[in-house]
């Protein structure tokens, strides 16, 4: 069925016959006709009973009149929401847990404020994974730690980072992986965390191997170390939420260890009218 088809039929039935139908559309009545009866070939039913010089729609008739109504009227919506350039419907966010602890909120409820319209869903995820689903087109958008180089990707820098490497209150300063001792615990996400992968190639370095504690929480990881179970490599911004931080030692690590960005990443073939205005929203609260 095609549309067109459609529409000519519903004419006929709320005009009230060919002539009238032919005379709304500008058609020959010829030509209404033979649509009605090409849609009647295709659906192998009679749409019309015909008496005398009148039409009435059959029951098949009048069963295709309610979906038929229903399906134009979804069509001419369609078209006009892809014609719009209104942020709305939904719009799928990904991000590391360490910045939507502690870069987030103030965007997320931004963005609430100015775009109600559109649906967000907030999925918690490591770079490494985050990356994934983006190329998936599973996500619309996602923050991570050093991005993937992709041509179908678009990233944009947000946050500049300083990451810390901490451990629970001690006197002596952590100034290389020698002060760690010879078989040190390190406490991290799964290997797709960029975080940890710094930290692991920075003892790798050095000949150190550590014991690899996994957690999935950055709150949980910060307990453990403030308990003494290892150390951990973590955003200072993050320690600013931590309500136990006097509890914690931070020792500062060489920049290129150090020094990281938060990137926005994104398929460029998938760029909607909610992604640009959440852009436009986190670009308010960049540090960069």
């Amino acid at each position: 069925m095609e549309l067109s088809d459609l529409k000519i039929f519903c004419c006929v039935i709320e005009a009230g016959g060919i002539s009238p139908a032919a005379k709304a559309l500008n058609r020959v009545p010829s030509n209404i006709t033979a649509r009605i009866q090409k849609l009647e070939a295709e659906l192998n039913k009679t749409l019309f009973i015909r008496e005398k010089n009148r039409l009435r729609a059959s029951p098949a008739g009048e069963k295709l009149f309610s979906y038929a109504k229903k399906i134009l009227a979804m069509a001419e919506q369609a078209i006009d929401e892809l014609n719009q350039d209104k942020p709305m419907g939904t719009l799928r966010l990904g991000s590391v847990e360490a910045v939507a602890a502690s870069r987030l909120s103030g965007v997320l409820m931004e963005f609430h404020q100015s775009c109600s319209e559109v649906d967000l869903e907030l999925t918690i995820s490591p770079t490494g994974d985050l990356a994934d689903k983006i190329l998936a087109s599973k996500l619309d958008l996602a923050l991570v730690c050093d991005p993937i180089s992709d041509q179908r990707v678009g990233i944009l820098p947000v946050f500049q980072e300083k990451l810390v490497l901490v451990s629970a209150l001690r006197d002596d300063v952590i100034r290389s992986p020698i002060d760690l001792g010879n078989k040190p615990t390190i406490l991290g996400f799964s290997t797709q965390c960029m975080y940890r992968s710094r930290l692991t190639q920075w003892l790798k370095h050095a000949e150190v191997i550590p014991r690899i504690v996994e957690i999935n929480s950055y709150f949980a990881l910060l307990n453990c170390i403030t308990a003494g179970m290892g150390v951990g490599l973590v955003p200072e911004k993050l320690l600013d939420c931590y309500p136990f931080v006097d509890g914690l030692t931070k020792h500062p690590l060489p920049e290129e260890i150090s020094k990281t960005t938060t990137c926005l990443m994104w398929r460029k073939d998938s760029l909607k009218p909610s992604m640009t205005a959440f852009i436009d929203t986190l670009m308010l609260h960049s540090n960069i």
